[in-house]
């Protein structure tokens, strides 16, 4: 697991120089622009909602005694679940109208490293359209199970003995959930969604580890954010076509 986990992170390494060698910055130059925009509100948004989430919190608690507890828990509660709720949202806008430039990225990688053409085209109505289905699928799938675990990481945040470990599995599952929606871009091409959902199955490691940077370059202002989407996607291309190879 350790070691599969190494294995997706090493692999921003790798994508970072084929992009390079590619010259696919134009496509990041977009994807760039366009995450900023998304990013920055969404981050102003969730700083907004801390207050009045926190505010709905306090005002059920009738009593004078241990409210200024309350207001602490409310607050800690608050910044937890509009971090997670952002990050949610961002994942989702990224994997549904980032498509006309994501998916060059990840053709194109492929192309590079196979030596098959894949032919991508921004003309092709047809395949934009389909493309932009297939993130709004994988989103809806994907929502559905993170606001499993965000409703239980909202329960236990209640608890003070679970406050600790609480911001590790949010980090934990977003990161999954993350590198579940870049290794989609590659494996499209090859499975179904059933042997999509297998292969993240059996390569949590490998999901996680690419899910890891993605949220880690989300913590550092502008040029984390210009390039989280199409630097994770590289790498989740890369490691999708070794793990191919492997098997062969």
């Amino acid at each position: 697991m350790i070691k599969s986990v190494t294995k997706g992170i090493n692999d921003y390494i790798r994508a970072f120089k084929l992009m390079n060698r590619l010259k696919l910055w134009k496509y990041v130059i977009f994807t760039g622009i366009l995450s900023l925009i998304f990013g920055g509100a969404l981050i102003f948004l969730s700083i907004a909602m801390i207050d009045i989430f926190s505010a709905s919190i306090i005002s059920i608690y009738p009593f004078e005694w241990g409210k200024e507890y309350i207001i602490s828990i409310a607050k800690f509660i608050s910044g937890i679940s509009t971090a997670v709720l952002g990050l949610m949202l961002y994942k989702y806008i990224v994997f549904i109208l980032f498509v006309p430039f994501l998916g060059p990225i990840s053709e194109k990688i492929e192309e590079h490293l196979t030596g098959e053409k894949a032919g991508y085209s921004f003309l092709n109505i047809k395949r934009l359209v389909k493309d932009v289905l297939r993130g709004l699928g994988i989103s809806i799938r994907l929502i559905y199970k993170e606001l499993i675990w965000v409703i239980i990481l909202f329960i236990l945040s209640f608890f003070p003995i679970f406050s600790p470990v609480i911001p590790i599995l949010a980090f934990i599952r977003e990161a999954f959930y993350a590198g579940y929606g870049n290794f989609d871009w590659a494996l499209e091409r090859y499975y179904n969604v059933p042997g999509r959902v297998s292969f993240i199955r059996n390569n949590k490691g490998l999901t996680l580890g690419n899910g890891i940077p993605f949220m880690l370059l989300l913590s550092i202002p502008v040029i984390g954010f210009f390039l989280a989407p199409a630097l994770s996607v590289a790498a989740a291309t890369v490691s999708v076509l070794e793990k191919f190879k492997e098997k062969s």
